[in-house]
């Protein structure tokens, strides 16, 4: 089993400001970063993101709305922290696969951690919106399917990855930009399938907040099935979640 991150990062985060030395700001995206006691998931999604009242798919957005759509950010894996250096291992990832490392210094006080980053420059500010509590669990998918499902209290973050791998590209919104030009809509909507949802549980309901599927939000996850979801770390030793 991988070591465990210092308690303190555990529970649930959320990013008030980014910022760079090039004068780049952002305080306005909606950005929830869930972690267990290895095992995490983060949603990033613009405030201006389309979302159209009465749809249930994105066969009902326009071209240029699923390009809007291509800039939610998301991705989830295992965080390893040594001395005052986070890793975040991207083992899904909504946008395409690069070359860089999800790598920074952090420092926490009074439930406000200050991320910068090392591998390009960049300011994080999170706040945390609730500390860990039990249970801290993390699931896989069970069979052939990647996803991964963290939960921390009353709160759920679950990522599953698309049927189909993306090529390495500039970025999602490059990849369905070019697809719709060349008039494969098929290819923009197959891009952009990789549900990510964040929750509360409550019972045997999980309620989502905040999805890269507009039409989720609002809607029930319902429980975690066992038949789907295999658990890989749990910090008590309490009955799977219901």
């Amino acid at each position: 089993m991988s070591a465990h991150v210092p308690p303190e990062l555990t529970g649930l985060w959320r990013r008030e400001v980014i910022t760079t030395p090039a004068g780049y700001r952002d305080e306005t995206t909606r950005v929830l970063w869930l972690q267990t006691r290895s095992w995490y998931a983060d949603i990033r999604v613009k405030a201006d993101r389309p979302r159209r009242e009465g749809a249930t798919g994105f066969a009902d957005y326009t071209d240029a709305e699923l390009i809007d759509m291509a800039a939610v950010q998301g991705f989830a894996g295992e965080l390893t922290a040594t001395g005052n250096v986070c890793l975040w291992r991207r083992d899904l990832d909504y946008q395409p696969p690069n070359d860089s490392v999800d790598e920074a210094t952090f420092a926490v006080k009074d439930g406000v951690m200050i991320e910068d980053g090392i591998h390009s420059e960049y300011q994080e500010i999170w706040r945390q919106e609730a500390p860990a509590a039990a249970p801290l669990e993390a699931y896989r998918l069970a069979g052939e399917a990647k996803g991964l499902l963290v939960i921390a209290g009353e709160h759920f973050l679950e990522i599953r990855d698309r049927a189909t791998s993306l090529a390495p590209a500039q970025s999602l919104t490059v990849h369905v930009t070019e697809a719709l030009a060349a008039g494969n809509r098929d290819a923009a909507i197959a891009a952009l399938s990789m549900p990510i949802c964040y929750g509360k549980v409550a019972g045997g309901s999980r309620r989502v907040t905040l999805s890269s599927y507009p039409w989720l939000e609002g809607t029930d996850l319902r429980a975690v099935d066992p038949a789907e979801w295999t658990l890989i770390d749990r910090d008590t030793p309490a009955a799977a979640l219901s």
